[in-house]
């Protein structure tokens, strides 16, 4: 007797190994899933700018990414200016290409000038990964984005700055499935797999929230690109609601942990399997003595 509906992932025609080197972009389940390869051992950087929920923020930071490592020639200079930095209502300094975990607080004695030269050495290391990375592995979280008023630009994050300061727009599939190309075209020596995000948006309401989601997954597939199915697995495999966190929105740990043995059943070489249950033993010993 089935209890669930799986959900059929095909066989990648090339592994995840421990020489692929990985960066994962996007909403917090790349966060989650970067957490989960780094505690396996693997050499992974996750969202060097912090969270990213839409594809502009994506493209974006590639493109800042591919013009300092140089695999991109760039007439602007992609590195943050002074004019990028501001404070926040709660006094942190930021940009608006950064997540707010980001920030550097002004009460902790921290200034502008601190925060540019964090947020340009951090911006060379990620680059400098990037240059080397083989797979990046993208979570697309809405279709939703946030431009500043009287801009095209998109925001990585409102920041609590007044709602009157931005324009909210709905990114149609044709929009995003033109980024993604873009992304897959301007790095042909590099491996995408996208996934869209099992979190819900229920800000924008149920309708709302699958309407954003039905446009990133047919975006991703009319551009032809690689895809990983953490959406339809939450839904169609983790359907009840124990499989979720209090908020009955964020999937819960258990939860993530079966995507992620999903994942690695699809996309991790099975050659790989012995050594990330010793590198999951080394990690918790590790945790352990921290605490």
């Amino acid at each position: 007797m089935k209890i669930l509906t799986p959900v059929e992932i095909p066989k990648p025609e090339k592994m995840i190994d421990y020489s692929s080197r990985i960066l994962t972009l996007g909403s917090c389940f790349a966060d989650q899933l970067g957490q989960m390869l780094k505690m396996y051992g693997f050499d992974c950087m996750v969202n060097p700018f912090g969270t990213l929920y839409n594809i502009c923020s994506v493209y974006n930071s590639l493109m800042r990414l591919g013009a300092v490592s140089g695999l991109l020639r760039s007439q602007d200079n992609p590195l943050f200016s002074k004019e990028d930095v501001f404070l926040r209502p709660d006094g942190r300094f930021v940009t608006w290409s950064h997540h707010s975990r980001c920030a550097l607080k002004e009460s902790e004695g921290f200034t502008s000038e601190d925060f540019l030269q964090k947020a340009n050495q951090d911006l060379k290391a990620a680059a400098e990964f990037f240059l080397k990375a083989d797979t990046v592995i993208i979570t697309l979280g809405t279709s939703y984005v946030f431009k500043l008023k009287g801009t095209e630009f998109v925001v990585s994050n409102c920041h609590k700055m007044p709602a009157k300061d931005f324009e909210r727009v709905f990114v149609p599939s044709e929009d995003a499935e033109n980024l993604i190309s873009q992304i897959c075209a301007m790095f042909p020596q590099k491996r995408f797999i996208f996934t869209v995000s099992p979190i819900r948006h229920l800000a924008d309401g149920a309708h709302g929230n699958n309407l954003s989601k039905s446009a990133l997954l047919l975006a991703i597939d009319n551009a032809g690109a690689e895809y990983f199915p953490s959406y339809e697995i939450m839904l169609d495999e983790l359907r009840d609601y124990r499989w979720y966190a209090e908020d009955m929105i964020h999937p819960s740990d258990a939860a993530i942990k079966y995507i992620f043995e999903k994942f690695s059943e699809a996309f991790i070489a099975e050659i790989c399997k012995e050594k990330m249950q010793q590198e999951l033993k080394n990690y918790k010993a590790s945790q352990h003595q921290i605490k």
